[in-house]
């Protein structure tokens, strides 16, 4: 009996010794996202039955540049309300002017704000010490699409 509550003790104290340790490790080269770069969204207004865009922009910061290579999107598009039409539902960002862009199409169903939902994904690469590190993060995205008549 000894013998299990001792195995049990010390796989304890492995477990918390290399849970305490993990996150100085990754710190030391994952940076925060607000660090790293700007998120700047800006909201859409059309007519109820019209195409409006909402754009979402993301600039890396000094030191900071965007992972052109990963596939940076827009997922899991959503309304609070069933006021809104989305023309995907995932939506694939481009760089522009070092700038990595998202174009997302939508068509308001019926009148007044609509609030909208996302989640980004998208990937930035910094140096340390020389090294390149990629990071790849996620955020919510929130933005607000008005339907008029």
């Amino acid at each position: 009996m000894q013998w299990v509550k001792c195995r049990r003790s010390f796989r304890l104290f492995l477990s918390l010794t290399f849970a305490g340790l993990a996150p100085l490790g990754s710190a030391s080269i994952a940076a925060e996202v607000q660090d790293a770069v700007i998120v700047n969204v800006e909201d859409a207004s059309a007519k109820v039955g019209e195409k409006a865009t909402i754009v979402a922009k993301i600039t890396a910061r000094e030191g900071y540049r965007i992972a052109e290579d990963y596939r940076n999107r827009i997922t899991t598009l959503s309304a609070l309300d069933d006021g809104v039409e989305f023309e995907n539902k995932v939506v694939r960002g481009s760089m522009q002017d070092g700038d990595l862009v998202f174009k997302i199409r939508v068509t308001p169903k019926t009148p007044g704000a609509h609030a909208i939902n996302g989640v980004l994904r998208f990937g930035f690469i910094n140096s340390l010490d020389g090294d390149y590190h990629l990071d790849i993060k996620w955020m919510p995205l929130v933005a607000t699409v008005t339907g008029t008549e």
